[in-house]
This record gives structure tokens, sequence and C-alpha cells, in this order.
């Protein structure tokens, strides 16, 4: 009988210690928060075009560094039109300041963001310039999508339409870093204008036909963390070997 009950409950033990494992070793998420390129931004443009997007920041501890990911989404068209009313337009770069003392190492993932600017000394991962965005001044880091040209200017191509989205990546790495406090010091970093960030967009079906965004409405979120994710799976687990408990008992 003894036997009979152990291999009975074996998988459901498996399955309650491989959850556990994977909870002591998932990073843990702190707090996001997003940025909405639009209405609320400074132009580069005496008029905004109507070019708008997305950018949401997810902080997360992965060892003694902080991996940063970043989804980048082209909101033209998918908001109420603004300033000349574009609809179409195409998001090619992103660029943002960095907090005093970190370094970074850049991922593009899957996405075509696979030029990377910015100042070398953060970084030793190779640059292609500056991340300059004129009339904005020069970010700590700026991407760009593929194509000819520098941050600034040029032709880059396959960026993101209205209504696409990517992601990419960047490992924080600083003396003593923790997820929540590099996020809550981005966010204070962002909402005063201590750091800046900015998007750029070509193609657009309005106004000057370019544009350049400063800064945006922030809106904080909170995203699940891993260790809520995995202690469900455990609750699961544990009510499945009560279920077989009770129906051992009642054969």
């Amino acid at each position: 009988m003894k036997t009979a009950l152990l291999n009975l409950f074996k998988p459901s033990l498996l399955a309650a210690g491989i959850a556990a494992a994977s909870l002591a070793m998932m990073p843990s998420s702190a707090q996001a928060f997003s940025i909405l390129f639009g209405p609320d931004s400074f132009s580069s443009n005496p008029t905004r075009t109507g070019s708008s997007a997305k950018v949401d920041f997810n902080f997360s501890q992965v060892g003694s560094d902080v991996l940063l990911d970043l989804a980048l989404t082209n909101t033209t068209g998918q908001i109420p039109t603004f300033g000349d009313g574009a609809t179409e337009s195409t998001l090619v770069g992103f660029g943002f300041d960095i907090l005093d003392g970190l370094t970074f190492a850049y991922n593009p993932l899957s996405s075509t963001f696979t030029q990377l600017y910015g100042n070398s000394s953060l970084t030793s991962q190779t640059v292609l310039g500056s991340a300059t965005l004129q009339p904005f001044g020069t970010f700590d880091v700026g991407i760009r999508s593929a194509g000819p040209g520098n941050f600034n200017g040029g032709n880059p191509q396959q960026g993101l339409d209205e209504g696409q989205s990517t992601n990419v990546s960047f490992t924080l790495s600083g003396a003593n870093l923790n997820a929540a406090d590099v996020e809550s010091e981005f966010l204070s970093g962002f909402q005063s204008g201590t750091l800046r960030v900015s998007t750029r967009f070509q193609s657009v079906n309005a106004g000057e036909r370019s544009d350049k965004l400063l800064g945006g409405n922030i809106v904080k979120r909170r995203v699940p963390e891993p260790a809520t994710l995995a202690g469900i799976g455990l609750v699961a687990g544990v009510m499945v070997i009560s279920r077989r408990r009770k129906a051992i008992k009642f054969a």
C-alpha cells in the first residue's frame, strides 16, 4: 500500500519540486512603467505631426545585475489624432539617459533595432556614434533600426509601422543594484526631467513628414511577480495531491 501511495504522489511531488526550484531561479520582477509619446510630448517640429508611441519599461533582478526589458509600440493612428493628424508613420529610433554609475549591454533580441549609439564609456560594446537627436541634444544611449545614416538622420529601414511592436533589452550593471530601486530612480528621473527619453519617426503621412518626440505621459503599472506565479503552481500541485488523497480515502 505504501508503495502504491508513493507511486501515486510522485508526479505531483515532482511537479511541486520543479516549481519550487523554478521559483528560486527566476529573476524577481519589480514594478514597471510606460511612457506614452504623443500630445503631451515636446516635438522637434513647430507643430506635432501626430506620430505617437508607447514604450514599456520592465525591470528584473538577474544576479547582481538588473535586466531592463523594453517593449516598443508605434501607436500612430491607434490613439485619437492630434497635431497635424498623422495616421501613418515608422518608428525608427529610441534614445534615453541612464542613471549615474551604471553601465549597459544591449541585446536587440529578434528586433530590427540592431544599431547601437551612445556614450562609449558606458558599454563595452561597439557604438556607431553619439545618440544625438536635434534639437534635444545627446542621449546616453540610442537604438535605431537598420539602414544608412546616423542616429539623427539618414534613412533607417525596417522600423515599426503603425500598430507594430517589438522588444529589446539592456543589462544594467553597477554596485549593489536592486531592481525595485533602479526602477524607482529611473521613474523619478524621467518624471523630473533629469533623465531624458525620446523617440524618432520617419515616413509620417502628415506635417513635416518626420518627427522627434521628447518625454511624454508616464503611467505606473504593476507586473505579476514570478514568485506569485510560481506560488500559484505550488498551490495547484497541493490541490491535486489533496484531491487524490480524498479519492484514495473513499475508494
